[in-house]
């Protein structure tokens, strides 16, 4: 048995090592196939030039991937051409091809934004970055030309657009280009700047005298800004190159601003070089302060002192919502440019923002992130978000004398928080169809204002119970008519906090304005809310309103009860029925007043003819002898009065032609209307007179009667002078007892 076995002969390795060879070197001419790309960026000046992108290939070696030869690739480059690219064509010479894309611009700006097009085309995310200086000014002064893409990014969008095209095959679209072998140059005019950036442009001819960094601090203050910008040295600077940069920076900073040796950030402080003695931390940096009224002053000054014109800053705030929680979100982007201040091969510039409360503003990494291809130029991308917090919340409510009921919600913020989110605020807080909601301003407070009113306790429930469900105000109070009123409680259950989300601990105060002709008592409204006033309540009864404040938030409402005192609309009423009754009297009293003195005139007439009539009688009863020597002998003295003299007895009068002599009774048959008597049988009183008159009556104490004097010729009778007698009360009083007199 023999075992046997297989070795490959010498001829037989060296056809394998041949053949790998061979696959190796069609490898190499396969990856040689894909197009080479050169660049140049010619500039005129810091903003005029002009990219040209020359895409070279050879014919023969792609003859087999290209369909339809030269032709169709133009025809499909042409078709799929990204807005602010230009296609110069194919130009062909021998075996060798060349495509020319150009990109021309007269300014920085619109070089970046065409850029920016091309490259969203291609589906790249970059964000370009482009940043050309040419200055003899600054503190690095010569040319600086610094991209953040290649000219293969702004390309990407042709091997896809050929597969489209079925120019080639989709297993080729990542051969297209040559990967390695392309060429970027830069030229200033005639000048050609290195760059040693490879396929991204990085090219610099500079004097270097730069800072290692700067540090800027913004804060937000009075709608303006604060600002410290520091700035660190590579190492402590020697008395020239500090000159050198003193006059510079004297030259460049804004009006009103202070320049100072040292630096005072501690943020600056500790990317500085190390320093012991006061005069090295003197030089290792130097400090700027200045304040700008508004964005765009910080924009004027911060380009002033940077000296770039890509420098600009904007500013955008918004107010969200959540959960009835507003939030205000504030956004600063821009791009800051210290390419002139600080050096190439440093650390380039930072930001702090903040602020006027010292929160710090963070990196919005939802964009940008404020990174760049140079250190020297930052494309910001800040935000702070913070909640909007209630400066307080107020519930008016009022009783109308009619049973009407009301209540206004009011949600007071800052103003300067909230300005522009008005329409945002009236969504959140908004009542019901019902309900009147408006937003309006107060001094430095924006109020969110919410009434609900219902023409009774039932009508305004049912509305309060849409804008805040299991809410209720409750009034109770005994029926029937209470000519001074009475006592009755309100209770106004009121669920705020499902409306206030995380506000409910706000400063709170509820008031309630009682109905006319009603009052509230602060003894009572202590007495029935001790608990709430032992737990920091504060109850302030004037009059007819009550103030109920806490600055603990949003108190239960069930827990609140106001007592009330006052008329009802049925006691108003019935009492106004009796007050015009009473009224209606008195006009009438008043309307008639002249007829009832007539006859008031006309009662005191007859009254007083009925006395005269009855004292006539009595006198002719009693004969008028006790008359005249009452008169001759005087009066007795009445209660209080002097005793009056007696007159002297009169003579009689002559009889007139039809009367009887005086002094004499009258005859039997006299009908005189003041004579009341019987019939009489004789000439003199008395005789068969079945009444005898009484006679005169004669005090006890009557004084005899005083001797007449004799009249002398040519003498007249005086009579003693009587003093004037009280008028003496009638059978009626001293009046007619009408209460009208």
């Amino acid at each position: 048995m023999h075992a046997m076995t297989h070795a490959p002969s010498a001829p037989a390795r060296q056809r394998w090592m041949f053949l790998a060879v061979l696959l190796t070197i069609a490898a190499l001419i396969l990856s040689a196939c894909g197009a080479k790309i050169e660049t140049q960026l010619g500039l005129e000046s810091a903003e005029k030039g002009t990219r040209t992108m020359l895409v070279s290939f050879n014919l023969k070696d792609n003859k087999d991937k290209i369909r339809g030869g030269s032709e169709a690739l133009d025809a499909s480059v042409r078709k799929h051409l990204p807005e602010g690219l230009e296609y110069g064509g194919i130009q062909s010479e021998g075996d060798k091809a060349r495509a020319t894309f150009t990109i021309p611009f007269s300014s920085v700006d619109e070089y970046r934004n065409k850029v920016a097009s091309i490259l969203k085309a291609a589906g790249s995310k970059t964000e370009p970055t482009v940043t050309i200086l040419n200055t003899e000014q600054g503190l690095v002064q010569g040319i600086q030309v610094k991209e953040n893409f290649s000219s293969k990014e702004l390309l990407d969008w042709v091997p896809e657009a050929l597969v489209v095209d079925g120019v080639i095959e989709s297993s080729n679209k990542n051969s297209v280009f040559n990967s390695s072998g392309s060429e970027t140059t830069v030229k200033f005019g005639e000048k050609e700047v290195k760059n040693s950036g490879g396929s991204t442009i990085s090219a610099k001819d500079v004097q270097d005298r730069g800072f290692k960094a700067m540090v800027l601090e913004l804060q937000e203050k009075d709608g303006g800004y604060s600002a410290t910008a520091s700035f660190v040295a590579k190492d402590i600077m020697n008395s020239e190159t500090a000159a050198a940069i003193d006059a510079y920076l004297n030259q460049v900073k804004p009006e009103g601003s202070e320049l100072k040796k040292g630096l005072e950030s501690s943020q600056a402080t500790y990317m500085a070089p190390s320093a012991s003695t006061s005069a090295a931390k003197e030089e290792v940096g130097r400090t700027l302060t200045f304040s700008a009224s508004s964005l765009d002053d910080l924009n004027t000054k911060l380009k002033k002192l940077l000296g770039a014109g890509t420098t600009d800053l904007s500013y955008t705030r918004e107010v969200k919502e959540e959960s009835k929680t507003f939030y205000v979100r504030k956004t600063m982007k821009g791009v800051l440019d210290c390419s002139l201040l600080c050096s190439p091969e440093g650390n380039g510039l930072e930001v702090i923002l903040k602020d006027s409360s010292g929160h710090s503003y963070q990196v919005d990494n939802t964009g940008n992130s404020g990174s760049s291809s140079s250190k020297s130029v930052l494309h910001l991308s800040r935000y702070l978000s913070q909640q909007v917090a209630m400066k307080g919340m107020k519930v008016a409510t009022s009783l109308g004398l009619d049973g009407s009921m009301e209540a206004r919600f009011l949600y007071s913020f800052p103003s300067s928080d909230v300005a522009g989110a008005e329409e945002a605020l009236k969504n959140a807080f908004a009542g019901g169809s019902n309900d009147e909601t408006e937003v309006r301003q107060d001094g430095d407070a924006t109020i969110v204002s919410v009434k609900v009113r219902g023409k009774d306790e039932a009508e305004f429930n049912q509305r309060l119970n849409e804008y805040l469900p299991e809410s209720k105000v409750t009034v109770t109070r005994s029926g029937g008519y209470h000519p001074f009123g009475s006592d009755y409680t309100l209770k106004p259950d009121i669920k705020l906090v499902q409306k206030l989300g995380n506000y409910y601990r706000v400063p709170y105060e509820l008031t309630f304005k009682a109905p006319t002709f009603s009052s509230l008592d602060q003894q009572k409204v202590n007495t029935l809310n001790y608990d709430l006033a032992r737990a920091g309540v504060q109850f302030t009864v004037n009059g007819g309103e009550l103030s109920v404040k806490s600055e603990n938030g949003v108190f239960s409402g069930n827990a609140l009860t106001i007592p009330v005192s006052g008329l009802s609309m049925t006691d108003v009423i019935v009492d106004a029925v009796i007050v015009g009754l009473l009224l209606l009297i008195l006009i009438l009293l008043f309307l008639f007043r002249k007829k009832i003195a007539a006859a008031r005139a006309k009662g005191r007439e007859r009254r007083a003819a009925s006395a005269a009539a009855l004292g006539a009688a009595a006198g002719v009863a009693t004969g008028y002898g006790a008359t005249q020597a009452d008169a001759q002998n005087g009066y007795q003295a009445q209660g209080g009065y002097a005793a009056q003299n007696g007159y002297a007895a009169q003579p009689g009068y002559q009889a007139q032609d039809g009367y009887p002599a005086q002094n004499t009774a009258y005859a039997a048959g006299d009908d005189s209307p003041t004579q009341v008597f019987t019939p009489q049988h004789g000439l003199n009183y008395g005789e068969n007179e079945p009444t005898k008159a009484m006679p005169a009556y004669i005090p006890p104490t009557e004084q005899p009667a005083q001797p007449t004097q004799s009249v002398q010729s040519g003498q007249t009778v005086q009579h003693p002078v009587q003093p004037n007698q009280p008028v003496q009360p009638n059978q009626f009083g001293a009046d007619d007892g009408d209460v009208l007199q």
